[in-house]
């Protein structure tokens, strides 16, 4: 049996259920609106490092490093020009045999583009880079990754890694192996340099 006692006696008592929905919406809507914003400014506080990715298409992670001929390189020193960034070592054989077509490159293309050769110095000498760009006569900067920095934010998996990153400091190709051809290397900074 349906105990009456507590139910209104007629139904102008009962809650209005369309000023309930209405006052739902109105907190749903509030609400939402909040969130929005919420969420706009904390991810526009953070466009910046999701769009920084060692992939093409990506802005190139920045770095600062110490050059073998002495000062200090940054990455950001370059923008408003194209720039090769080849990650590397001595011991590596395909590292030391694409070394003369990136010189060549740097003597044709110098005032250009930027080349930067990143010795991977977590796994090398000093000594004996020293000794493989004198012995070549490397004149393009050869930067000291020695804590191992550079090799990690650019998730380098093998040696040689190159990267072409246009004016703007977006990486165009990632060639990971090698050794890269003198034609090769042409081509892709023609194409770099076509892009300004």
């Amino acid at each position: 049996m349906v105990d009456r006692t507590n139910l209104p006696a007629n139904i102008s008592d009962m809650p209005n259920t369309k000023s309930i929905r209405l006052l739902c919406n109105v907190a749903l809507i509030i609400f939402s609106i909040v969130w929005i914003t919420f969420t706009s400014i904390r991810d526009s506080k953070t466009t910046d490092i999701k769009n920084v990715q060692p992939q093409k298409g990506f802005l190139a992670p920045e770095f600062s490093l110490k050059s073998l001929a002495g000062g200090t390189i940054k990455l950001s020193d370059m923008h408003g020009k194209p720039i090769l960034v080849n990650i590397w070592a001595s011991w590596c054989t395909p590292c030391q045999a694409e070394m003369p077509a990136i010189q060549k490159m740097f003597d044709r293309y110098g005032s250009k583009i930027a080349i930067l050769a990143v010795n991977s110095t977590t796994q090398d000498s000093l000594a004996d880079v020293t000794a493989f760009v004198t012995n070549n006569q490397l004149t393009f900067p050869v930067l000291l990754d020695k804590d191992g920095a550079v090799t990690k934010s650019y998730q380098v998996q093998a040696l040689p890694t190159t990267f072409f990153i246009n004016a703007n400091g977006i990486i165009q190709e990632v060639i990971i192996g090698g050794p890269m051809s003198e034609t090769l290397l042409e081509i892709r900074i023609q194409q770099l340099l076509g892009e300004q």
